[in-house]
């Protein structure tokens, strides 16, 4: 009975120490967030460049479309100068998501007029695929968050630590006669 009482306290501690605290898990819905709140702006930009291909004629779109990749190359420069600066991987993941962003609003026209694609099809696929983009970038940012807090409780390190083996150097033996 006692052995079976062990099992079950140690169980308990076991799934309380697997729990994510709620500071880390604030931290973690914070990336997560923040990465829906670009998803939705980037829809809401695709939304707007609908709007603008019912309301104006085609080269008054074809300007507004070299504006906003303008913006967003732009944007994309200065954030990877600051993520420079800064040694920040995130910043850079988003100055790439932006270059590529400006990169896509470039071809727009181009890749409608070529191909003959439906304008409106197009940006809606396009969002689709930017939605889809960042549920999987929020799903592994949250796994990767969570097997490093799940690592950081682990004594595992501290008990074993990986220390360079010490190199002895051969020593010449004396003459033997």
């Amino acid at each position: 009975m006692q052995k079976k009482e062990k099992v079950e306290e140690i169980e308990k501690i076991y799934e309380k120490r697997k729990k994510i605290p709620k500071e880390v898990s604030q931290e973690i819905l914070k990336k997560i967030f923040t990465n829906v709140l670009k998803a939705i702006g980037i829809i809401v930009y695709f939304i707007v460049l609908n709007i603008s291909y019912i309301k104006f004629q085609q080269e008054l779109l074809t300007k507004e479309i070299e504006i906003f990749s303008g913006i967003f190359l732009l944007g994309g420069i200065i954030a990877l100068e600051f993520a420079y600066k800064k040694d920040s991987g995130t910043i850079a993941i988003t100055a790439i998501e932006l270059l590529c962003l400006s990169l896509h609003t470039l071809t727009i026209t181009h890749i409608v007029t070529v191909l003959k694609y439906d304008f409106r099809v197009y940006l809606l696929t396009s969002s689709y695929l930017i939605a889809i983009y960042y549920i999987l970038k929020s799903i592994v940012i949250y796994t990767k968050e969570k097997q490093k807090y799940l690592a950081s409780l682990s004594d595992i390190s501290d008990i074993v630590k990986k220390e360079e083996p010490i190199k002895k150097e051969a020593k010449k033996r004396g003459k033997r006669k």
